[in-house]
């Protein structure tokens, strides 16, 4: 019987979710959910703050640990250090109540590991007494319902009707963030992917693992975002999906690039300011195929974004690779003429900037090496389409440079990882050659000097006189503040002055 439980929020980053501060994910909202459905007295705590407090806090009050933490696509953080399966491990070992992992790590789709190679990490899955591979908020209730783990199914998933109770219960855990009211929360929309229809991105686990999309009701979105606001939270990214552009589109289960359902889009983000005032409200991914090759639907979904969308707002493309090769090995879809047709309609609609200071929708590009079929040409091709994006004067909000991992299910193999390995220079180099041409340069255009970034968030203090901070929303550009009395924790307006390579420097003003 577990009557107090704990959650141990160790952070999670997906290609269609983010879980590491300033984002609060869905795993510890729909597990609060589930805990508060049944009664549990539940405690939630980070663990960059449990590290603080480790020596005094107590574990054996409660009945059951509840773990989350796992990556798809791990990246730097300013100011978070995520948890990995062995710190878990380290923590519990001595712990004798139910000890329970969910997130992308306790999928067969997920790793705790944040850099390097992907490691076999069942030894410390073995540890844990309940490891959800399906979702974690389904194996807690029935766990709740059942009282016992031989009754219940690891591998389940819940439906979105099920879901409801959980999303809009599961709201009261914010208010047990060290970081609120300081939290953006992440919103799931759908899941599952149309490119499933031919099986996906040889290096994606979404349709492998969801299939085809299955899509939230707007309402259900909509009644959540009212329950998270009145509970105190400001700041949302509607990012938990493929591809915001396809969200209720019709043709989901039938087309790999389906229609916009302009209409469902509309209805989903004029409900969102119906219940709530946001100061931030973003999006994420978003298909290139989808907006060029849809462009009438595309256009005036743009319209839409850029209506009721706070500006700073980023379309994260997931372009991975402009070499047709890579592209027809891997199974990726997406041309190089879709990739420039997409953002010169973003530029074109959401290019105009907005009360931040920033541009209201600006693409961004995620570029995949160490795929099939790469070679040194690949690197070249990505670096010359790159250069006629800045070369058109178009815009991009940021170019994420990674290399690929090989997760279970998926069709990259080691032996694909090895092959990459020998292209390592040509990889860094590759990417240096892209923060010096590309990044710095396109950093200007989308931040002239004298521009005022309004609302930036002081997170780190470097040394006497210089302070790290960002806005709050989707993918933020980190701004350097050359200042002395400036305090953690505080907003202030920065009139930008110099650039880094992917960073800017300012000085505050007052308005």
């Amino acid at each position: 019987m577990i009557e107090r439980a704990l959650i141990l929020d160790g952070y999670t980053d997906e290609p269609a979710g983010l879980g590491v501060p300033p984002y609060i994910g869905i795993y510890p909202r729909y597990a609060y959910g589930v805990l508060d459905k049944y009664n549990v007295k539940t405690d939630y705590i980070t663990i960059d703050k449990f590290r603080e407090v480790r020596g005094n806090f107590n574990l054996d009050k409660y009945d059951a640990i509840i773990c989350i933490c796992g990556f798809h696509t791990p990246g730097k953080y300013l100011n978070a250090n995520p948890a990995t399966l062995k710190e878990f491990v380290s923590i519990l070992y001595k712990y004798n109540g139910l000890k329970i992992l969910g997130g992308p790590a306790a999928t067969k789709y997920g790793s705790s590991m944040i850099g390097g190679r992907i490691e076999d990490e069942s030894k410390y899955k073995a540890f844990f007494d309940v490891v959800a591979e399906g979702d974690l908020e389904a194996v807690l209730n029935d766990l709740l319902r059942e009282g016992s783990i031989e009754k219940i199914d690891f591998n389940r998933y819940r439906s979105y009707e099920e879901l409801k109770e959980f999303a809009i219960r599961g709201v009261k855990v914010v208010k047990k963030h060290p970081n609120y009211p300081y939290i953006i929360a992440e919103i799931e929309t759908y899941r599952g992917c149309s490119r499933a229809l031919t099986g996906g991105c040889s290096f994606c686990t979404e349709p492998r693992r969801l299939g085809l999309p299955k899509f939230r009701d707007e309402k259900d979105i909509v009644e959540e975002i009212k329950a998270l606001y009145d509970e105190g939270i400001r700041y949302f990214r509607i990012g938990r999906q493929p591809c915001i552009f396809s969200y209720k589109s019709v043709e989901s289960e039938k087309e790999e690039v389906p229609k916009p359902n302009v209409e469902a889009i509309e209805k989903l983000f004029k409900g969102i300011w119906n219940v709530s005032n946001p100061k931030v409200l973003h999006i994420d991914n978003a298909n290139p195929a989808v907006i060029a090759r849809h462009e009438a639907e595309s256009r005036e979904v743009a319209k839409i974004l850029v209506k009721y969308c706070t500006s700073g707002n980023v379309a994260a493309f997931g372009v991975e690779s402009f070499d047709e090769k890579v592209i027809k090995a891997n199974n990726l879809l997406t041309t190089p003429e879709d990739v420039l047709k997409a953002v010169e309609i973003l530029n074109e609609i959401g290019g105009k900037r907005g009360e931040t200071g920033l541009p209201y929708l600006l693409p961004g590009i995620n570029l995949l090496f160490g795929l099939k079929g790469e070679r040194k040409e690949t690197f070249a091709i990505n670096f010359e389409y790159l250069k006629e994006i800045y070369d058109r004067g178009f815009m991009l909000r940021r170019i994420n440079i990674r290399q690929v991992v090989p997760f279970f299910g998926t069709d990259i193999t080691l032996k694909d990882i090895k092959k990459a390995e020998k292209r390592k220079k040509l990889f860094l180099w590759f990417k240096e050659k892209v923060r010096e041409e590309i990044d710095n340069k396109m950093l200007k255009r989308v931040v002239p000097k004298g521009t005022i970034l309004k609302d930036v968030f002081v997170e780190v203090k470097e040394r006497d006189n210089l302070y790290f901070g960002r806005q709050f929303g989707t993918y933020p550009i980190l701004v350097g503040i050359v200042d002395k009395n400036l305090k953690i924790g505080e907003f202030v307006d920065v009139e930008i002055v110099d650039y880094g390579r992917r960073s800017i420097t300012g000085r505050v003003v007052k308005l």
